[in-house]
């Protein structure tokens, strides 16, 4: 058979009940604690009284042992005359002491007062002759619904005829003794009580108090979640800002994931233009009038195939990308020439209308350890905005030196004004609201090359047209 598990949700309904059995469990068995050790004390002390007044009684009369006769039922004359002295009828006002003397066989030779016979023990102290010099001992009795506690000592004043010993007796009422241990109690119970309660109320205060930034954490986070704060922003306590911290960024990183997935898909939008523009220059019956011959249409088929094959490569790269903002630790060194020369072949058809000039001036041997993509998202975005502004030339320069690779991209269209320098590579941003576009590409650029801790800049020649330099560190 299960048992269930007895679960709290609530830490501070955990501190609140595990508050009260440890107090409530300490308060008891100090409670306990106290009420046995006073008990206790009071009926040692009570017992230390009894042993004293016992010995006061035998200091009474000095006893001659030789008026010690077997079966006599009286004492001889020193012990006619014996009462109780001063020191034992002063007793403490919470006892009423009776004592009285007996033989062996528990006839009683001497009495301090009339009504002894109600005081004394139920049972016969001694019997037989059995009893030990010397030996007290305490009986505790009711006698009419009266507690009672006594003390007895059997003392052989013949050592040598161990036949005649005198049983002294001191009673005690319990009566007003047990009042003031039960006084006690109550009063011990109900300060324990009060100070349990004020205890509670202070731990309360004080869990409340240490708990309260908990409470605010719990504030913050609903205020974030409804959109009424964008982080945690208050102050805490050294124990919880670790997590505070690590909440503040969980949401910048779910955030950067979400911007990273919208751009991602705008990003995705933009490289699909340049082969759905090829796939669209190179189809046949978008025009026609226009006659193509075999080898043409084999050559155009050829072309879209291959932007078809472009496209599934950057839809590829473009989700890869949107799941990681940081290059993969396993790229190996690309072959650049290739790819650039394939860039330059793809804007040649996208734009054939304007004729332009590529000028490329780079070593075939070029390595560079970077992803194909990106490189392919760098410089076909550079180039796209290139074709875009020139008028018929476009320079391209990539120099690889010991540190560093160099990639400088100009035209020679109408720029861009200075004040829009600083501002172009922001996404969403662009230079001429008339020409087609988005505010893409260059915002791509950026990521890209801040990705890879390399650096780009604009200018803007004296000869006109926008330069554009991007520097990578090797």
């Amino acid at each position: 058979m299960n048992i269930p598990e007895f679960k709290l949700s609530s830490i501070n309904s955990r501190l609140i009940l595990g508050t009260i059995i440890v107090v409530g469990s300490f308060m008891v068995l100090t409670g306990l604690t106290l009420s046995k050790t006073f008990y206790n004390s009071a009926y040692s002390a009570v017992e230390e009284r009894l042993t004293g007044q016992v010995y006061l009684l035998m200091a009474d009369r000095d006893i001659q042992p030789s008026h010690l006769q077997s079966g006599s039922n009286n004492l001889p004359n020193e012990f006619s005359s014996v009462t109780l002295n001063s020191s034992i009828t002063n007793h403490s006002v919470y006892s009423q002491l009776s004592g009285y003397i007996t033989q062996a066989d528990g006839t009683v030779l001497w009495q301090s007062d009339t009504n002894i016979s109600l005081k004394i023990p139920p049972e016969k102290f001694i019997i037989n002759g059995t009893q030990d010099h010397g030996k007290k001992i305490f009986q505790k009795y009711n006698i009419n619904g009266h507690p009672y506690i006594s003390i007895s000592i059997a003392i052989f004043w013949d050592l040598k005829n161990p036949r005649f010993p005198l049983i002294y007796h001191i009673s005690d009422d319990l009566t007003q003794l047990n009042e003031k241990l039960s006084d006690y109690q109550f009063s011990l119970w109900t300060n324990l009580l009060l100070m349990s309660t004020f205890l509670f109320a202070t731990l309360f205060v004080i869990l409340r108090w240490g708990l309260k930034p908990l409470r605010e954490v719990e504030q913050e986070i609903k205020s974030v979640e409804q959109g009424e704060q964008d982080l945690l922003k208050k102050s805490y306590p050294d124990e919880i800002v670790p997590l505070t911290h690590n909440i503040n960024q969980l949401i910048q990183n779910e955030r950067q994931q979400q911007l990273r997935y919208r751009n991602a898909l705008a990003d995705l939008a933009h490289s699909l233009k340049t082969p759905l523009a090829i796939i669209r220059g190179q189809n046949p019956l978008s025009d026609v009038s226009i006659v193509i011959t075999p080898a043409e249409a084999q050559a155009n088929s050829k072309n879209i195939n291959e932007a078809v094959d472009r496209m599934n490569s950057i839809i590829e790269y473009q989700l890869q990308r949107a799941g990681s903002n940081s290059p993969s630790s396993h790229i190996q060194y690309l072959q650049l020439f290739p790819i650039v020369q394939m860039l330059i072949d793809s804007m040649k058809k996208i734009y054939r209308d304007k004729s332009i000039h590529f000028h490329l001036n780079m070593n075939e041997d070029i390595q560079f350890k970077m992803d194909e993509g990106d490189f392919m998202e760098v410089l076909g975005n550079l180039l796209d905005n290139a074709c875009k502004w020139c008028c018929q030339n476009i320079q391209i320069s990539l120099e690889l030196e010991k540190t560093q690779l160099e990639i400088l991209i100009s035209d020679d269209g109408p720029g861009i004004a200075s004040d829009m320098i600083n501002e172009i590579s922001k996404r969403g941003v662009r230079a001429d609201e008339f020409t087609p576009g988005h505010g893409v590409g260059l915002a791509i650029v950026q990521d890209i090359v801040s990705t890879y801790n390399g650096s780009i800049e604009f200018a803007a020649p004296a000869t006109g047209g926008l330069e554009i330099s991007i520097r990578f560190k090797i």
